[in-house]
């Protein structure tokens, strides 16, 4: 185990960031899919034109090969976009990590 003062600079800025977001946040892997559609009343203006179709803001995700879209109000939109947006830079980090130990480990040398 490696001690804190033996990381690189990089390594623990990622490390802190990442902390900091496991902390705050919720996170949650999707993106966001934004769909227009008629509502199907009779009377309303999305019935007469489809540019006046209404728009529904999704995140979507694959789980298990499949597909799956959840609608998101209006009211919740900002929060899921810091949960999607703090997933994608928790990913980043981790990819950082990642590379970091990558470059730890060396070819061996050959032995003579």
């Amino acid at each position: 185990m490696l001690q804190v003062s033996q990381l690189s600079p990089k390594e623990r800025a990622a490390r802190s960031r990442l902390r900091l977001l496991l902390q705050e946040s919720g996170l949650i892997r999707a993106s966001w899919v934004r769909l227009k559609h008629p509502c199907g009343g009779t009377n309303c203006h999305c019935a007469r034109s489809k540019r006046n179709w209404h728009e529904t803001y999704y995140i979507s995700q694959s789980c298990k090969g499949k597909l799956r879209r959840k609608s998101i109000p209006k009211e919740l939109r900002e929060q899921v976009d810091r949960w999607v947006k703090d997933y994608w830079e928790a990913r980043d980090l981790l990819d950082r990590i990642s590379e970091e130990y990558w470059t730890r480990l060396k070819k061996p040398t050959k032995a003579r």
